[in-house]
């Protein structure tokens, strides 16, 4: 492809995500999809005997063969993984809220993942795999940490450290939010967005 490439992130309508840096202790979660690419067994995995609860929210083609897969973990694992199925705008938002961070285990490229932007907003880190898009955002040590993909000692690990140093989940989700609102923030997508299409009339004539 010759042509000049543009590169316009998400952004967020921060008004809308009141973030919450208090948190359940030893509560994580992840949202989205249940599908194949979004490397959920990897995340059950990396959870299996930590104490540790996960609330999984989503619906999806994987639903019904994860629980299967949890219904033969010990009673403490299947009591410990959670899954709270679809939910939506405040719901949603106040079940991430009560998490102290967010789990993004992808195995396939996302772009520029709204989960992760969504889950700063809300003053929550994440932890997400080294693929596609997701190390531009969680920034190791300052936004959340990254797990090499499908990895699930690696994960499990950085699940452990957070767990264990609940300050420094307070700490990331500060960066975080503060991430979202300097980069990721309406503003600067309408002056980018105006900025390329300036560019590209300018081009045409």
């Amino acid at each position: 492809f010759k042509k000049k490439i543009y590169v316009l992130p998400n952004f967020v309508w921060l008004d809308e995500f009141e973030p919450n840096y208090e948190f359940e202790e030893n509560t994580i979660c992840y949202f989205g999809r249940l599908s194949k690419e979004k490397g959920l067994f990897t995340l059950i995995n990396a959870v299996k005997g930590l104490n540790v609860k996960i609330k999984i929210i989503g619906e999806g083609p994987l639903k019904e063969i994860l629980q299967g897969v949890v219904a033969n973990f010990s009673l403490r694992d299947k009591e410990n993984i959670q899954f709270l199925g679809y939910k939506s705008g405040e719901e949603l938002k106040n079940e991430i809220r009560k998490s102290m961070f967010v789990v993004l285990p992808s195995e396939w490229y996302e772009n520029n993942p709204r989960t992760v932007l969504e889950s700063f907003a809300l003053g929550k880190p994440v932890v997400g795999s080294r693929i596609g898009g997701i190390p531009e955002l969680v920034i190791d040590g300052f936004t959340g940490y990254t797990f090499e993909v499908g990895n699930i000692e690696d994960l499990r690990e950085k699940i452990i450290f957070l767990i264990k140093n609940p300050q420094k989940v307070v700490e990331l989700g500060k960066n975080a939010r503060r991430f979202v609102e300097e980069n990721h923030n309406p503003e600067k997508y309408y002056k980018k967005l105006m900025e390329i299409l300036s560019d590209c009339l300018k081009s045409s004539i």
